[in-house]
């Protein structure tokens, strides 16, 4: 996990250090030393000038949470000043969309606010969808989202994405698959209805029906062995999950390789123990497509 965090971080670091912006600075709101006085100034905006982020990735915002913000802000005000940048005679949030949705409701005309006059397309969308990574805020398909918006206006290749965002190629090209599933598979995703293993699960080849495997998934409460057990059997779905035979459980070690496998290939991987006592059993390497075949075989044939 810490490995994850420092890469965002490095790449947001250098990504922001291109456009003059200190990352320190975001992170506080408080302006950092600089030779540019006009660009570290915190400012006092108009409210009705404000524009959301053109490339939030995040569309669902709590109404709950928002008005818990409202009333805090009410009584403290606004502590951490938003970003924004500057577009003719108005202002694109950088980052605290949030904030400023709370501070409207609080009932005040005005905003603090840090403003950076430079700030092209490219870097506004990548720091829209890293900030909220980091933050844990987007569901799965908010993130597959960002990454083909990046895709489709500023010719990002996956691996491109990789490198910016401190995944593997697989990882991407996997949340890029969700976007294929039924909206209404999405959205019950998007509601947490559905986990994202088992969304990456529905996005199998050997699923010609998503929606009702996605029903079935929501009303037994299946897990994403048993998701998996039900669309290589075909007698499993005739059957309660609790009357499912259990595999025998894996002993610490063999957990602990079976998620060394998983980094690996960047896929999903199970060990199937044909006995209690561990001795002998299977080793199941997922993939999801032939291009994710074609991209296991080049690992292996790399070491």
């Amino acid at each position: 996990m810490g490995k994850k965090s420092f890469a965002f971080g490095s790449n947001l670091s250098a990504m922001l250090q291109k456009s003059h912006i200190n990352m320190d600075e975001l992170k506080s709101g408080a302006p950092a030393a600089s030779g540019n006085d006009n660009e570290n100034k915190i400012v006092e905006i108009d409210l009705n000038l404000v524009d959301p982020n053109p490339f939030q990735p995040r569309k669902v915002f709590s109404d709950e949470e928002l008005q818990d913000l409202a009333e805090t802000i009410k009584i403290h005000g606004l502590i951490q000043p938003i970003a924004v940048r500057k577009v003719g005679d108005r202002y694109q949030i950088i980052s605290g969309e949030r904030r400023t949705r709370a501070t409207r409701l609080a009932g005040k005309t005005t905003i603090k606010a840090q403003v950076y006059e430079a700030l092209d397309d490219r870097t506004m969308s990548e720091w829209a969808l890293i900030e909220n990574i980091q933050r844990v805020d987007l569901n799965p398909i908010e993130i597959a989202e960002s990454y083909q918006q990046l895709i489709d206006n500023h010719n990002y290749t996956h691996d491109d994405l990789a490198k910016t965002v401190g995944k593997s190629r697989s990882a991407i090209t996997n949340a890029l698959r969700l976007l294929k599933l039924p909206e209404t598979v999405k959205a019950w995703i998007q509601d947490g209805k559905l986990s994202s293993g088992a969304a990456r699960v529905l996005c199998s080849d050997k699923i010609k029906d998503p929606e009702a495997i996605a029903k079935k998934i929501i009303a037994e409460g299946l897990n994403v062995r048993q998701i998996e057990a039900l669309i290589s059997s075909p007698e499993a779905d005739k059957k309660p999950a609790s009357e499912k035979k259990e595999k025998p459980a894996l002993s610490a070690d063999l957990k602990n390789f079976e998620s060394k496998l998983e980094g690996f290939f960047g896929t999903k991987v199970t060990l199937n123990p044909a006995n209690e006592k561990q001795t002998e059993g299977t080793i199941v390497i997922k993939y999801y497509s032939m291009d994710d075949l074609t991209r296991i075989q080049e690992l292996l044939d790399n070491h």
